[in-house]
C-alpha cells in the first residue's frame, strides 16, 4: 500500500481547515472592527443628542420666573439625563472623543451653571455660556466624524463663520447693533 496519496490527502485536508480558520479569524476581525466604530458612531450621536435635549430643557427654566430653589432643581433636573449618556461614551470612546466630549459636556454645566444662578435667556451670562457650549458641541461632532473617517467640515460649509453660533444669535446682535453705532 502507497501511503503517498494518503498523506497527500491528509496534508490538503490540513491546508483547506488552515485556511478555512484563517478566513473565519480575520472575517470576525474585521465584523469586530465594523462594530466597535457602529457603536462608537451610536454613543456619539447619542451624546450629542443628550447634550442637544439638555440644552432645550435648560431654555424654559432660564425663561421662567422661578425661585431659586425651583430653578436650582429644575436646572439638575434639565441635565440629568446626560450623565448616564456621557458613561457609556467614557466606556466606548476613543480618546479624542472623550476629550471633545469632556469639553462640550462642562461646557454644558456652565450653561446650566448660568441657569442655575438665574441668568435669563437674554442675559450676558447666559449667551456667553451658551456660546462656549455651542463650540464645544461642534468640536465633539467633528472629532467623532474624524474618528469614523467622515470628511472634515468647516463653518464656511454651513454657511457660518465659526462654531459659536453668534452670527445666527438674535440677542447677540441685536447687542451688536448699538455698540456700531
Amino acid at each position: 500500500m502507497s501511503w503517498a496519496p494518503l498523506l497527500s490527502a491528509v496534508i490538503g485536508a490540513v491546508i483547506a481547515l488552515g485556511s478555512s480558520l484563517l478566513v473565519d479569524v480575520r472575517r470576525d476581525r474585521s465584523q469586530r472592527g465594523r462594530d466597535r466604530q457602529q457603536e462608537r458612531r451610536r454613543q456619539g450621536v447619542a451624546f450629542t443628542v443628550a447634550l442637544v435635549d439638555a440644552l432645550g430643557a435648560l431654555r424654559p427654566v432660564a425663561a421662567a420666573g422661578r425661585d431659586a430653589a425651583e430653578r436650582r432643581v429644575a436646572a439638575g433636573e434639565a441635565v440629568a439625563p446626560v450623565y448616564a449618556v456621557r458613561e457609556q461614551l467614557l466606556v466606548t470612546g476613543t480618546p479624542g472623543q472623550l476629550a471633545a466630549g469632556e469639553s462640550a459636556f462642562h461646557a454644558l454645566i456652565g450653561v446650566r451653571d448660568a441657569v442655575r444662578d438665574g441668568s435669563a435667556l437674554d442675559s450676558a451670562e447666559y449667551h456667553d455660556a451658551y456660546h462656549l457650549f455651542a463650540e464645544a458641541l461642534w468640536r465633539f461632532r467633528l472629532t467623532v466624524r474624524a474618528d469614523l473617517g467622515e470628511p472634515e467640515l468647516t463653518p464656511e460649509e454651513l454657511s457660518h463663520p465659526d462654531w459659536t453660533d453668534r452670527d445666527r444669535c438674535d440677542t447677540c446682535q441685536s447687542r451688536a447693533l448699538p455698540s456700531a453705532m
